[in-house]
């Protein structure tokens, strides 16, 4: 029997334990990017959620879409759910890689997910770009294939929801023609301010790493937005007490508040980007308005982008308008 659209009860529903699943899946999230969890388990959570991302059920969502955002929102959800389904495998496999993997440099093993802040650490050059290259080494190695699988799956699951490809669903998840609007708006952003970006991030690289902007390398770039010179007025042991006088300028007490705790510890398996500040409750989310900064996909397919940008045959620094 072919999906029905989706009655507003069954709607309602469906946002509760999609609030449920989003909270699990950042919960996972933060403790294995964090480094405070070896393993990243996605499967039983998706397990216990199967119904969220079963494939009539996001049909189902689909033929509710009455041109309204709120109903359009949650079909993109369930769309990048059942990706994410399709995809978790992938996501595991990829973090398990992430964590266990070293580059080695001049004898030195760097965990993997410390290569970013040892570049911007590192003042020598040719080190960043020798630990640059060897980092790519390893993620053309063991990690892009993997990266590629994934994005093959997602785009033949594009397909399951009877679209030509991921960028004709996008076309239906998002409000009419918002990506061609958006892409506009791009391309006038960049021809605009193109002579200004190139005076100063000339200026500001040849100030901090030394190279003219046209010199300027993929490795030169973290070292750029380190700047090493504002250290001084960052000293490592005045951060929390700076944090904690500023929430009690605003009459918080950092310390009274139960459901949070500072994360400070360094861990190898620890990834650049995690947070250092959690609830120790979980994190809220809020799938009733919008789902678009919570999808697991969304997490999955920008990792993928950022891997797959690493390995563009384009060695020179560019820019964009956006960052995912």
């Amino acid at each position: 029997m072919p999906p029905a659209p989706s009655s507003d009860r069954e709607l309602d529903a469906y946002r509760e334990q999609a609030d449920r699943f989003i909270s699990e899946l950042d919960e996972e999230f933060y403790l294995h990017y964090a480094g405070l969890k070896e393993t990243f388990d996605l499967a039983p959570i998706y397990e216990r959620h199967k119904n969220l991302t079963e494939l009539d059920q996001v049909k189902s969502i689909g033929l509710s879409v009455n041109g309204g955002a709120r109903v359009r929102e949650l079909w993109r959800f369930a769309c990048e759910g059942y990706f994410g389904e399709l995809t978790r495998d992938h996501a595991e496999k990829l973090a398990e890689l992430e964590s266990e993997l070293a580059v080695s440099v001049g004898g030195e093993e760097i965990p993997y997910r410390m290569v970013r802040p040892a570049l911007a650490n590192e003042p020598d050059r040719e080190k960043r770009r020798v630990l640059d290259e060897r980092a790519d080494e390893l993620l053309d190695e063991h990690m892009n294939p993997i990266y590629l699988e994934a994005a093959e799956k997602i785009q033949h699951g594009a397909g399951d929801l009877e679209f030509a490809n991921y960028l004709e669903l996008y076309r239906k998840a998002l409000p009419s023609s918002a990506l061609d609007d958006l892409a506009a708006q791009c391309r006038t952003f960049l021809d605009s301010t193109e002579r200004l970006y190139e005076e100063w991030a000339d200026k500001l690289f040849r100030t901090r790493v030394g190279v003219s902007l046209s010199e300027a390398e993929r490795w030169d770039v973290p070292r750029l937005f380190r700047a090493p010179e504002w250290d001084p007025m960052f000293p490592a042991d005045k951060m929390v007490p700076a944090l904690e006088g500023t929430l009690a300028d605003l009459g918080i007490d950092l310390s009274s508040q139960e459901n949070v705790t500072l994360d400070l510890e360094e861990r190898p398996s620890c990834s650049s980007s995690s947070r250092s500040a959690v609830p120790t409750t979980g994190a809220r989310s809020s799938t009733r308005e919008d789902t678009r900064n919570t999808s697991p996909t969304r997490r999955a397919t920008s990792r993928w982008r950022r891997s797959a940008s690493a390995t563009t045959p384009s060695p020179k620094v560019g820019r964009c308008c956006c960052s995912t």
